[in-house]
């Protein structure tokens, strides 16, 4: 589960409302950029972030301070408040921010929602559910609605959202506990088709424990963390239910359904079963898998020939992306190599694979530019630690 540390603006400062009330806000940080790179020093991969003003206003307005952080610290961030337009979306993309959150235009917009998850991709689309005594609320939390919060996320997910925020607006900003009957009632109706994330009220560790329990796929911490009820290390520690473990033969089926899903090229030899149990014999320490509550989510097969290191696949599957699993299996085999004394580490990059590429580069591999692997490859990405000898 992701642990999503917040700061929410209000004429440039990091404020916390309670229950929405814009009359209760209070300044809980001197500086967002300082702030945001604290939350990252503690180990958070994620920041949420509103725009109070631009809830309020209809439309952005303290976007350059999303921007700093999106572009000086390596924190995802995502973003909502006054967000009504696809060219609004398409310019906070653009600023690098990962997700933007739609709330208002979900209910009096729905048309606007589909376009974007179809133009934008799932991934880059949340939608914040806001609700005062189950009914949805809107601009800002200062209009209440007839429809029922669990009746506009089954909605939303026929138009292809995969990403919701709930927030019990009675709980947000009082330290008093998760709404966790709301939530259950909400993670029962849309069971196996969409992610959950938490928001308001969370106070303790005790919380966080209830929302990872409870199977969700993020919680909003923001109160507890600014008055210290709640530790952000010890939160994402706790919340942390995937596991890496080396890859057992076992482990061949679901490794080739996540390849598979991620259109990894494959072949009937080297990928076979019989290929793949080989290959583990000969380098059992330095593949591994992802694993959460017994589902596989990510996999990386990794070897080496005795001077270098070699990656044949690294996925994640589709449904657990954006989390870190990729980083931390990387980090894991990267590790297992030093440990047998290979500190340079290959693999080939496909012309048509920009994203997977631009990923390997931020990890600090670079390409060899003299090699092109049957046609199809940009170059062999090369990693090499400086204590390479």
């Amino acid at each position: 589960m992701i642990i999503f540390p917040a700061i929410d603006i209000i004429g440039g400062q990091c404020v916390r409302l309670v229950r929405g009330d814009y009359a209760t806000a209070s300044k809980v940080a001197e500086d967002p950029l300082e702030t945001a790179k604290k939350f990252e020093a503690a180990g958070a991969e994620w920041i949420h972030m509103v725009d109070l003003d631009g809830a309020k206003a209809g439309y952005p307005v303290n976007t350059e301070i999303y921007k700093n952080i999106a572009q000086n610290t390596n924190l995802k961030v995502e973003v909502g408040g006054g967000i009504r337009t696809l060219e609004t979306v398409q310019a906070y993309l653009d600023l690098g921010i990962s997700r933007v959150i739609l709330g208002s235009a979900a209910l009096k917009n729905p048309q606007l929602v589909a376009d974007a998850v179809e133009r934008f991709g799932a991934e880059k689309i949340v939608v914040g559910i806001d609700a005062m005594n189950e009914m949805v609320a809107t601009e800002g939390w200062l209009e209440t609605s007839n429809v029922h919060y669990i009746d506009l996320a089954k909605e939303m997910i026929k138009v292809g959202v995969k990403t919701f925020i709930f927030t019990d607006i009675s709980k947000d900003g009082t330290l008093s506990g998760v709404s966790i009957d709301q939530l259950k009632k909400l993670a029962d109706a849309t069971k196996g088709q969409c992610n959950i994330v938490a928001s308001g009220g969370v106070h303790t560790l005790d919380d966080i424990i209830k929302c990872r329990d409870l199977g969700l796929y993020g919680t909003i911490a923001g109160k507890s963390l600014y008055q210290g009820t709640l530790d952000l290390a010890e939160a994402i520690e706790a919340a942390d239910t995937v596991k890496i473990r080396k890859m057992e033969i076992a482990d061949y089926e679901g490794a080739y359904a996540i390849w598979v899903a991620c259109q990894n090229g494959l072949n009937n030899l080297d990928d076979s079963r019989e290929g793949i149990e080989k290959y583990l014999k000969r380098n059992p320490d330095t593949s591994f898998v992802a694993e959460e509550n017994g589902v596989l989510a990510g996999v990386i097969l990794c070897g080496h020939d005795g001077r270098r290191g070699y990656i044949q696949h690294m996925s994640v599957a589709p449904e657990y992306r954006r989390r870190g699993i990729a980083t931390r299996l990387l980090n894991r085999a990267l590790d297992a190599l030093k440990a047998e004394g290979i500190h340079k580490a290959a693999l080939v990059a496909f012309k048509n694979n920009a994203g997977g590429n631009a990923f390997w580069e931020q990890q600090g591999f670079t390409l060899r530019e003299d090699l092109n692997y049957r046609n199809l490859a940009l170059a062999d990405m090369i990693r090499l630690d400086p204590d390479y000898r």
